[in-house]
């Protein structure tokens, strides 16, 4: 099992992350500088962009053997055009690895046949979903007072995003 981790200590990582690589609390993250600042930090961390369909149902895909994120071409570019659920797809990767989460991940359809049928890979998933929100969206006071159509446009996540976030700060 991952090690258990509270809401408040899966925030609190992702934003010191967020912080150790440069990125201001009060704007949204760019997907091209995030990658580069990811190999910069962590040398280990490769990224790869793949086929569409190469990774089947999977939106991307983290491999802590390789230290390789695979990230599906159309999610590459709708990433690096600022589309909000790929940036939190990226994010969710980005949380399984900087998490030390073991094994090969990947940001599927929520409750998918892996994860409801092991609790390790369903506490994983958790954990990188909820990381990802508040790499995404940082827990400062400025945010607490967004509302989520703000947060969404501020941020450059999805409205369904930033909803989710929103009821996490309250």
């Amino acid at each position: 099992m991952p090690a258990f981790l509270t809401d408040t200590q899966i925030d609190a990582r992702a934003l010191a992350h967020r912080r150790e690589l440069g990125f201001r609390d009060d704007r949204g993250v760019d997907f091209i500088a995030l990658m580069t600042k990811l190999k910069a930090r962590y040398p280990n961390f490769a990224y790869e962009r793949v086929p569409d369909g190469q990774l089947g149902e999977a939106e991307a895909q983290w491999d802590s053997k390789a230290k390789r994120l695979l990230i599906p071409d159309s999610v590459f570019a709708a990433a690096n055009r600022g589309e909000g659920r790929a940036l939190m797809t990226v994010a969710h990767e980005v949380g399984h690895a900087l998490l030390g989460h073991e094994g090969t991940l990947h940001r599927a359809p929520a409750g998918n046949r892996a994860e409801r049928l092991s609790p390790r890979i369903r506490a994983m998933e958790y954990q990188a979903r909820r990381y990802a929100a508040a790499f995404l969206i940082p827990d400062i006071e400025a945010v607490r007072h967004m509302s989520a159509g703000e947060m969404s446009e501020h941020y450059g996540v999805s409205m369904s995003a930033a909803m989710v976030r929103k009821s996490e700060l309250k």
